[in-house]
């Protein structure tokens, strides 16, 4: 299970619980970086999302016990990923060690509690709601009473284990629980503290996956084809749908995590995600995309209705992606170069340009070698960790000779395409006082390519080509040069030069 960042505070030796103490650990936030309730609903979203309209019906019939017991009985979580609270793991092992009863009480189903106390092999035992009654609050202090008595020491997170702490007198402080040591009553000892840190602006930049708004520069890219570059009222509306694409990206890619984080917790660098580390809550997750989606809604206003459509067809298009597509080998390739291609139709719709076949299907063959790129790299890590496939997807080791050669066959017509582009008589790029400087960009594309899929073969390429290409000092001075390119093409040089 991945480690935890959580760290103890010193408590003075006086303050020690005596050992003969049960100890009664909480599961969601306190044994656990995670929240088991929505790690189900995510996976049963993943899985099977029509079952999600059930969820009403389910309540009202057997309230949140009825919810999570149904809920459990249709997902198959794997407890051994889950995230552990690794610091209070190890200091619950010593106080059993010393001969301490140690046991789980939880508001989580009974199979899933069960479960999760099988595979730590440490706890006396397991209780959880049975599917009529929700364990917590005031009905968890009746059921550890009924089985350990009332002198027991608990070790919580939350404002609804308060009614525990003021019935035991005994408490241990876990994650945010910390913070509730000032709301306790005196008369409550605190013996340990294990704090975590919360959520810190570089967590929610990874968790929105903000270095990936880099994609959406091309939004632009019809802006300085077109011959509006200089047209202040143009620039505008691109840079806005620039923000609203960005938006509504992090707000996928939230979406995307928390139904992939099974997933994502078997693969040699997802694992590492925000959510699926436990770094970030996944009901934050959860609360944070409407936010967006409310955000997106407001800045559409002030774009022109194509943008909107296209804005929704790249919505529905990605919620596809994440909810199946992604695992449908070949189809998937296709898919991820039909959203870059997206982009560009939506800088199109923000501009008001014509849209041009031959830029789309650049754009279609482009991509789809980045996309073949990125799987073929994935494919690469699997073969030399001697695994067959990649959780998730449906690619594997030994699939690497046909993507390399499907991606660098169509990453060189894309650059075939792209100079038809320019030279063919209605391309808007003869706006411009020199378009021959563009041609020029051509041979940029083609190395460009041609050295990602030789570091691709060398095992050097990142997980995402677009990440590298960001981070990549070369890639950044091929695009600074490819700008130089689009300058020059909008001056009048002279006769001897042109």
């Amino acid at each position: 299970m991945p480690q935890s960042s959580t760290t103890r505070s010193p408590i003075p030796a006086e303050a020690e619980p005596a050992n003969t103490r049960p100890l009664i650990v909480d599961l969601d936030g306190t044994l656990l970086r995670t929240d088991l309730l929505y790690e189900s609903l995510a996976l049963l979203a993943r899985a099977r999302p029509w079952l999600l309209l059930l969820l009403p019906v389910w309540w009202l019939s057997g309230g949140k016990a009825g919810v999570k017991r149904e809920i459990a009985r249709r997902v198959d979580l794997d407890v051994s990923t889950l995230p552990l609270n690794r610091p209070f793991l190890d200091w619950i092992r010593a106080e059993r060690m010393r001969g301490r009863a140690v046991a789980i009480v939880s508001a989580a189903d009974q199979s899933l509690v069960d479960r999760i106390a099988d595979d730590i092999g440490l706890f006396d035992a397991a209780l959880g709601s049975d599917g009529r009654v929700n364990l917590s609050g005031h009905r968890k202090i009746e059921a550890i009473v009924d089985r350990f008595g009332p002198d027991f020491t608990y070790c919580g997170d939350a404002p609804v284990d308060m009614h525990v702490w003021r019935h035991c007198r005994s408490a241990v402080l876990v994650g945010r629980g910390t913070r509730l040591a000032a709301r306790l009553p005196a008369d409550v000892v605190v013996h340990e503290r294990f704090a975590s840190e919360p959520a810190s602006p570089r967590t929610w930049a990874k968790a929105l996956r903000l270095h990936q708004w880099a994609k959406n520069a091309l939004l632009f890219v019809p802006l300085l084809l077109s011959g509006l570059a200089s047209d202040p009222r143009a620039v505008g509306l691109a840079a806005l749908g620039f923000l609203i694409f960005g938006l509504v990206a992090s707000a996928t890619y939230l979406l995307n995590d928390l139904i992939d984080l099974a997933a994502d917790r078997q693969h040699r660098s997802k694992r590492n995600r925000p959510f699926a580390s436990g770094a970030l809550p996944l009901a934050e997750g959860l609360a944070a995309i409407p936010v967006l989606a409310v955000a997106v809604g407001a800045l559409l206003l002030a774009m022109p209705p194509a943008f909107a459509v296209v804005t929704l067809l790249y919505v529905v298009v990605t919620l596809a992606y994440s909810f199946r597509l992604k695992r449908v080998p070949i189809l998937d390739l296709f898919v991820l170069a039909f959203l870059f291609t997206v982009r560009l139709l939506a800088g199109i719709a923000a501009i008001g340009a014509v849209p041009s076949p031959w830029l789309l299907t650049f754009s279609m063959f482009f991509f789809l070698s980045l996309a073949a790129m990125k799987r073929y790299t994935e494919c690469g890590a699997l073969t030399r960790s001697g695994r067959q496939a990649t959780p998730g997807r449906g690619y594997r080791a030994g699939d690497e000779p046909w993507l390399m050669a499907m991606g660098a066959g169509s990453g060189f017509c894309s650059v075939l395409v792209f100079f038809l582009y320019l030279v063919e008589p209605y391309s808007p790029a003869h706006a411009y006082p020199t378009p021959q400087a563009l041609w020029l960009i051509c041979g940029i594309l083609g190395y460009w390519l041609s050295t990602a899929w030789l570091l691709a073969l060398r095992g050097e390429m990142d997980d995402d080509p677009v990440l590298h290409a960001v981070k990549d000092r070369t890639s950044r001075l091929l695009g600074v040069a490819s700008l130089m390119l689009v300058a020059a093409s909008q001056v009048r040089w002279p006769a001897a030069l042109s």
